[in-house]
C-alpha cells in the first residue's frame, strides 16, 4: 500500500502498511505541541496540560535538570521549568520523551538504539547552529530530533528487515530510500511526514522530516539547510546508523550555510564528537 495524503483538519486516514503498528504518541505531548505553536497561549495552560501526565511531567523535569540543560539552579516545579527555560524548550523536553516510547516498547536492538542516537545527536547539533547563526536554538533542537522519526518508526516495526539494508556497504551509486522503499512500500522520509502529520506537528517540521535528504537549494528555508547540515555531522562525528556513513565532506555539507556560519562550523568541528556525546550520555542517564 502506497502513502496516503493526510491534511490536517481532515479526520486520519489508514496508514501504510509498515506504519500500523505504531507507539502512541502520548495525548500530553500531543495537547502540548497544539498550545505552543498558539501565540496568546498562557503559562498556566502548559502547567495544566503537564499535570495531566504525573510520570511524564515528572521524566521532564529530570531531563530539565540534567547536563543537557545546564541550569545552574534545581527546577522543582512545572511552572518554574516553564517559566526559565521556556515553551519551546518545554516542547523539546516532551518531544524527547515521546520519542524514546520507540525504544521501551519494542526489543532495543543495537540499530534502533543507533537511530535514537543519531536523532539526539542531530537535535544537539542543530541546537548548536542554531546558536552560530543567531536563530531559535530549541525549536531547531526539536527539528533535528524529529528529522529521522521514518526511520525509527520502521526500525521499531521491522527490525530484521531494516538490518538488510544497514548490512549493505554503501557506495557512490547507493540509493537508501529507494532500498527502504522496495521493501517497506515507503520510504523513511516519507513516512516521517505521515507521522508527523498524524502527531499533528507543524508543517515545518514535517516538511523537515520529508526533505532532510535532499540537499537545499538557495530557496530552502533556514531550517531545512540547519537539520540538513547537522543530520550530515553526526554521520562524520560516528552518530551513523549505516555500518558507514553516506559520503560526504564536511566542507560540501556546510556549503548551504551562511559563510560565516560556515568558518565557524568548520573551526568548531573537532571539538563537536565530544560535546555531543556528553549530552547524549547525560538524556540517557536521566531517563533509566
Amino acid at each position: 500500500m502506497g502513502l496516503t495524503t493526510y491534511s490536517p483538519g481532515i479526520a486520519a486516514v489508514e496508514a501504510p502498511w509498515a506504519l500500523k503498528d505504531l507507539p502512541p504518541y502520548r495525548p500530553v505531548a500531543r495537547k502540548l505541541m497544539r498550545l505552543t505553536v498558539r501565540q496568546d497561549v498562557q503559562l498556566d495552560q502548559i502547567q495544566q496540560v503537564l499535570r495531566m501526565d504525573a510520570a511524564f511531567t515528572a521524566d521532564v523535569l529530570r531531563l530539565a535538570n540534567s547536563p543537557l540543560i545546564g541550569m545552574r539552579g534545581e527546577i522543582k516545579s512545572v511552572m518554574q521549568a516553564v517559566m526559565m527555560l521556556g515553551l519551546e524548550r518545554i516542547k523539546g523536553l516532551a518531544t524527547t520523551l515521546s520519542l524514546r516510547a520507540f525504544l521501551t516498547t519494542s526489543v532495543p536492538t543495537s540499530a534502533l538504539l543507533a537511530s535514537w542516537r543519531h536523532n539526539l545527536a542531530t537535535a544537539i547539533l542543530c541546537e548548536r547552529l542554531a546558536r552560530i547563526l543567531v536563530i531559535d536554538s530549541d525549536s531547531c533542537y526539536t527539528a533535528g530530533l524529529v528529522h529521522d522519526v521514518g526511520r525509527l518508526a520502521l526500525l521499531c516495526s521491522f527490525p530484521d528487515k531494516y538490518e538488510q539494508i544497514l548490512t549493505v556497504q554503501p557506495t557512490d551509486d547507493f540509493d537508501l530510500l529507494q532500498r527502504e522503499k522496495s521493501i517497506f512500500d515507503i520510504d523513511h522520509c516519507r513516512a516521517g511526514k505521515w507521522i508527523l502529520e498524524q502527531w499533528d506537528f507543524p508543517k515545518d517540521l514535517c516538511e523537515v522530516a520529508f526533505l532532510h535528504h535532499e540537499k537545499p537549494g538557495s530557496d530552502a528555508s533556514i531550517l531545512l539547510r540547519l537539520v540538513y547540515v547537522g543530520w550530515h555531522i553526526a554521520d562524520l562525528l560516528g552518530f551513523s546508523v549505516l555500518s558507514q556513513p553516506l559520503p560526504g565532506q564536511i566542507d560540501e555539507v556546510t556549503s548551504v550555510l551562511p559563510p560565516k556560519a560556515q568558518q565557524q562550523v568548520l573551526a568548531q568541528f573537532d571539538r563537536l564528537a565530544e560535546d555531543v556525546a556528553f549530552k547524549i550520555n547525560a538524556i540517557d542517564c536521566s531517563l533509566v
